[in-house]
Formats: structure tokens, C-alpha cells, sequence
């Protein structure tokens, strides 16, 4: 038998859809992940969900290094995974105006790059994951998702740049059909159960995070 690493503790830091807002399961892509890690391959990793609801990217970087460090243990590997973007590329405000992000995209590259530099340093093992389209609907998800697309390709050239492991699932998410019914079942910006189950999927799926954890083929 391979000799597995063991205890890691993971944490997820993002938003809603970090969170699980609209899952049944209360957990997210992260519960399912650590399920998975478990049953899969036998390793009983540590997954902390630290999303916020709501959260931007000026939120996280406020907050994200004093949430990481009380999870910190020096005996143990320490995996830090981002996903964020959704509540920058909304609109300013919820009724009326909608010409307005509730932070612009040059704000969120530095809040990005802030983010990103400080968690390199404290854990080698970070991950990023993009973010998720919104439903295909009318005129104002189409424009979040312009937002979106934007944001996503600032993101994934940064984590390049950076040398970390970035998954570009932007595309993937808005022409995906489960993704979008499971959004059309929840209310458009968030999934029901099916729609989380789909992205742990395909972030299961993803090397960057087989590779952390050793998993084969």
C-alpha cells in the first residue's frame, strides 16, 4: 500500500457557494469533498467551511488570515482552497441600478493578488477554484456572468503568473445543463443539492486537487 499523508486540514474560503446556500445537505461542494476523500480513498481529512454569505473579495482578504491560522497546526498539512467572485461581479444594488459591480474589477485583481500572496506564504498547498456562472437567463444574470467571464480571466492568469492551481470552471458552468437546472431550481444564482453535487464532481475530477491528496487513477 502507498504511504498516505495523513490529517490534513482543509479550509475552504469563499462565499455562498462555498457555504452550500440552497443545498438541502447544508454543506456544499466542501461537505462532499471530504466525503468523498473519506469513502474514495480512506483519507479522514479535516474540512473547515468557512464560507460567508454575501462575502466579496474585500471581505476575504480582511478576514481569511485570522479565520486560517486558529486552524493552523504545525503537526498537521494545512490546504487552503479559494473560490470567490460572485459577490464582486453583483450589482451594487439589489433593485434598481444595475450598471454598477459591488467591486470593480480592478479592485478585485488586487484584492485577488493580496489574497493570494499571503496564502501562498502561509501554506504551500493552495488552491483556487473560479467562479460559477449565474443562471443563462435574462438581461441581468446575462450581465453578472459578463462580470463574470471578465473576472475569471483576470483570475486565471494571475494564478498562473503565480504558479497555483487554478480551476477554470466558468465556462463549464454556464454551458453545463445539470449546473443550469439545478440554478433554475434554485433561485438562479445558487444550485439546489444536484448542482453542488456536480461541482464536487467536477472538481474531484480536477488534478490539481488529485494531486494534493494523492489520488490515482
Amino acid at each position: 500500500m502507498t504511504d498516505r499523508i495523513i490529517g490534513h486540514r482543509v479550509c475552504f474560503f469563499g462565499d455562498s457557494l462555498v457555504t452550500g446556500v440552497r443545498d438541502a445537505q447544508k454543506g456544499g461542494w466542501p461537505m462532499r469533498l471530504g466525503q468523498r476523500l473519506l469513502s474514495d480513498i480512506g483519507l479522514d481529512a479535516t474540512i473547515y467551511n468557512l464560507g460567508i454569505r454575501a462575502e466579496s473579495s474585500s471581505n476575504l482578504k480582511d478576514r481569511w488570515q485570522d479565520d486560517a491560522r486558529r486552524r493552523k497546526v504545525d503537526e498537521f498539512p494545512l490546504v487552503l482552497v479559494f473560490c470567490f467572485g460572485l459577490n464582486d461581479a453583483n450589482h451594487a444594488q439589489e433593485r434598481g441600478e444595475e450598471t454598477t459591480m459591488r467591486v470593480s474589477h480592478a479592485q478585485s485583481l488586487a484584492n485577488a493578488t493580496d489574497i493570494m500572496t499571503r496564502a501562498r506564504d502561509m501554506a504551500p498547498t493552495t488552491l483556487w477554484v473560479g467562479p460559477q456562472a449565474v443562471i443563462d437567463g435574462g438581461r441581468s444574470s446575462k450581465m453578472v456572468n459578463e462580470r463574470l467571464e471578465g473576472l475569471n480571466q483576470l483570475f486565471l492568469e494571475t494564478a498562473k503568473g503565480m504558479d497555483i492551481p487554478y480551476f477554470d470552471v466558468f465556462e463549464r458552468t454556464r454551458t453545463d445543463e445539470t449546473w443550469q437546472r439545478a440554478l433554475r431550481r434554485g433561485d438562479g444564482y445558487h444550485p439546489d443539492g444536484a448542482g453542488y453535487d456536480v461541482l464536487a464532481d467536477m472538481i474531484w475530477q480536477w488534478q490539481g486537487w488529485r494531486d494534493v491528496f494523492a489520488i490515482g487513477d
